[in-house]
């Protein structure tokens, strides 16, 4: 039987980075959000920050926090050794940060309601689908990762109520994305607030995972 032992503080510090990242993050989304005349930030998508002459700024946001997110990788295997999904959970991180970047890169389609460049399209173009699948792929990567370490944290009792909270989490996101996907299509509404409530389901449960691994509860392996 392995003996768990509280995660060593250089691993802890690394994590720690991808957070206030994460936090960098929606600070950039929301400065960038009130320079915009039409963006309504309770309903427009993070995203759309990419489109007209300053969507650079968010295009770039997304790239590096993208690049924290993939950061972290390695340092989820060396803490998850040992346990059964050690490789899944790390896995699903990669895939998460691969999209958040790639969906910096390639930009979404003008939403209902704010068209910075005039377009007026009718259609969807490739470049928007492919931003809205690899937007999925991240959010699906994401609670698929939260209900595997609900798995780490089962029958683990100096983790007790871990596993209800990690799935609790993984629902929120699923009830968040799902509600901005049928509000998205409208030009008003509040998608936008549930898109951000979703884009910090993961930062809020890494914060608190951190928090109490800083109290020196022991989680490896």
């Amino acid at each position: 039987m392995k003996e768990t032992i509280p995660v060593p503080r250089p691993l802890r510090r690394r994590l720690w980075y991808s957070v206030v990242s994460s936090v960098l993050f929606i600070l950039i989304v929301s400065i960038e959000g009130c320079q915009r005349p039409d963006y309504n930030a309770m309903h427009q998508s993070i995203s759309a920050l990419s489109l007209g002459s300053r969507g650079w700024i968010q295009m770039l946001n997304f790239i590096i926090f993208g690049a924290f997110v993939l950061s972290t990788v390695t340092i989820w295997r060396a803490i998850l050794i040992g346990r059964k999904w050690a490789i899944a959970f790390p896995a699903l991180i990669a895939i998460a940060g691969a999209s958040i970047i790639i969906c910096g890169i390639i930009p979404q389609d003008p939403a209902p309601g704010y068209d910075p460049e005039g377009l007026s399209l009718k259609e969807p173009t490739l470049t928007g689908l492919l931003h809205l699948l690899f937007a999925g792929i991240g959010a699906l990567s994401s609670v698929v990762g939260l209900l595997i370490m609900a798995k780490h944290f089962s029958g683990d009792p100096l983790w007790h109520g871990w596993t209800v909270y990690s799935v609790i989490m993984a629902i929120v996101m699923i009830a968040c994305v799902t509600v901005y996907g049928i509000w998205s299509i409208e030009s008003t509404g509040y998608a936008g607030t549930f898109e951000r409530i979703a884009a910090m389901v993961l930062p809020v449960w890494s914060l608190t995972f951190l928090v109490r691994l800083e109290t020196g509860v022991p989680f490896m392996k």
